[in-house]
């Protein structure tokens, strides 16, 4: 018998989730889609080419997502000499060494915590930084390495879109019985707290709540959970989504978080 044998997840991520619902299928979860975001290529492709056609002058490029890491490796497959890596989570660091990139620090707590790891590890001052990210991607990395007087240049390297939601069908799936909801980005987040609206405290309160990592925790606390009704996954990929998930599911679809 499997673990999630008998238990109904919801996963955020694209219908065509070739990631994270298999896996959970394999574990003998029923999956439910609840699409929020849909991940495209940068709008400006020029701008980033640009900026990676002069990589040699940065001193660190640091990658948030593996979708940042997909978009820059299209254009240098080969990693360059005498430039550090930093990679926030797991899967982004995965993603890397797929492709043969060395990692010089992983922040294994998200943004926050990479940037601590850098500081704690290298002085930043004057340091040049390269941050390809999501057009939706927060500024905590980059704030907290300008204060550590980093000069960091931003590019956007891929494109977040919301979807259009609709809460009526979550909310039945809720009536019919939702074990775990699953989110591996704040974007996600963000989408489904907009779309929900006043039905948004149903879904924190009727079922277990994951997060891929600790800055979607923090999305989720932003928008109205409770920091110790969300389980994190540890460490922060999709296999350890997985495991979050089994050890946050429960008995009955309709258990009350205390609010």
């Amino acid at each position: 018998m499997t673990r999630l044998s008998g238990k109904v997840v919801a996963v955020t991520r694209s219908i065509n989730d070739r990631s994270l619902a298999p896996l959970l299928a394999a574990e003998g979860a029923e999956v439910l889609h609840w699409p929020t975001i849909e991940i495209k290529g940068t709008s400006d492709p020029e701008v980033l080419k640009t900026a990676l056609g002069s990589i040699a002058s940065y001193n660190w490029i640091v990658f948030t997502s593996q979708h940042s890491v997909t978009s820059v490796l299209s254009m240098i497959p080969v990693q360059p000499t005498g430039i550090r890596v930093a990679a926030v989570g797991g899967r982004t660091a995965e993603a890397l060494s797929k492709r043969h990139w060395r990692t010089d620090i992983i922040g294994v707590g998200g943004s926050a915590d990479l940037a601590k790891e850098i500081k704690r590890s290298y002085h930043l001052a004057g340091v040049s930084v390269l941050f390809p990210a999501g057009n939706l991607a927060a500024p905590t990395l980059q704030d907290s390495l300008e204060a550590a007087g980093a000069e960091v240049t931003r590019v956007e390297a891929y494109e977040t879109k919301p979807l259009s939601m609709d809460p009526t069908r979550i909310l039945n799936d809720l009536t019919t019985g939702v074990d775990v909801v699953t989110f591996a980005s704040p974007s996600a987040v963000e989408t489904m707290a907009s779309a929900m609206d006043d039905g948004w405290s149903k879904v924190l309160k009727h079922c277990s709540v994951v997060a891929i990592g600790a800055t979607t925790r923090d999305a989720l606390v932003a928008h109205g959970a409770m920091k110790n009704a969300v389980s994190v996954a540890n460490p922060a990929t999709f296999a350890g989504l997985v495991e979050a998930t089994v050890s946050s599911s429960i008995p009955t679809p309709m258990r009350e978080h205390e609010r």
